[in-house]
């Protein structure tokens, strides 16, 4: 079996520090852990829809759960199985410009569409190391083609589909050197269609070009207290409309959010349950002045207000 690893009052975030004068404040929190409606079991992914809704990888629950911009539970789809639909740890979700939701199924090895009220478009992968095969796909980025980029943690690579979900390229493989790859858990691209990777256990961030050439490399190895631009799992990472960069760092409880250039812009958090801090973070999304954060450990999604 694969491994992977709501308040109405409004407080000033603790726990946040800035060079760029972004600052955010605490807006509610929801969920708990259960099988209920609402409930999580150990969240993974947030992504934002075209609609504002917003769409949750309930990885433990085997299920995607679709929440108003305020929190409020709508509906949702998907339980544990193999068939389509069906889910064993949805994880790092994306949602296309077209309104498809499109879920990478991390243990049947294969990567899921959707419409946007859950109804089953698609499915492509299976297991395996070869073209568009998969070994626990674990994170999704979509371009501007519709083009998905996928993660392939164990085969430590990313492969690119088209959007019908057919293989067109891959790049990466396992080790610790410059471009390589170390459990890459998630992936996103930027304007320009610069391809960034969460390359978890390297503990970095790593730009690529579109045809997967390196280009950069961003922070390293958080040992002890952890400090700006370091990493303990770089886990998630989420492009802003503003092209600026989001990254979920793991075992550090907190957010980090970069410039295109790899410049630290803001710190968002500290280890706790209580509101603006995090245990083990796995995802983050963004929309307008909206942000929202998984807060795996405390099985709930915080949302915060920027000053964008």
């Amino acid at each position: 079996m694969k491994r992977f690893w709501s308040l109405s009052f409004t407080v000033m975030l603790l726990g946040c520090s800035s060079t760029s004068g972004l600052q955010w404040t605490f807006v509610r929190e929801w969920g708990g852990t259960g099988t209920k409606p609402g409930q999580f079991r150990e969240p993974v992914g947030v992504a934002v829809g075209t609609d504002g809704k917003v769409y949750v990888a309930d990885a433990g629950n085997h299920r995607i759960q679709v929440f108003s911009p305020d929190g409020r539970f709508l509906f949702q789809w998907g339980r544990v199985g193999n068939e389509p639909g069906r889910f064993a740890h949805p994880m790092h979700l994306a949602v296309t410009p077209k309104g498809m939701v499109v879920v990478p199924d991390y243990g049947n090895d294969r990567i899921q569409w959707f419409s946007m009220n859950g109804r089953f478009l698609r499915a492509a992968g299976r297991s395996g190391s070869g073209p568009g095969e998969f070994d626990a796909p674990a994170g999704v980025g979509v371009d501007s083609r519709g083009n998905i980029w996928v993660a392939d943690f164990y085969n430590h690579r990313i492969q690119q589909l088209d959007s019908a979900g057919v293989f067109r390229m891959q790049f990466g493989k396992k080790g610790h050197d410059t471009g390589e790859l170390y459990y890459p858990t998630d992936v996103a691209v930027d304007s320009d269609g610069r391809i960034w990777v969460a390359d978890a256990y390297n503990h970095r961030l790593i730009i690529f070009q579109s045809h997967g050439q390196w280009l950069q490399t961003i922070g390293s190895k958080s040992d002890g207290a952890p400090g700006a631009g370091m990493f303990n799992v770089a886990n998630a990472v989420t492009i802003d409309s503003q092209d600026r960069i989001w990254v979920a760092d793991f075992y550090s409880h907190r957010i980090q959010v970069f410039d295109r250039s790899g410049k630290v812009l803001a710190v968002l958090g500290r280890p706790g349950q209580k509101a603006g801090e995090f245990d083990r973070p796995t995802d983050v999304a963004t929309s307008g002045d909206r942000i929202y954060v998984v807060d795996y450990g405390n099985d709930r999604i915080q949302q915060f207000r920027s000053n964008l």
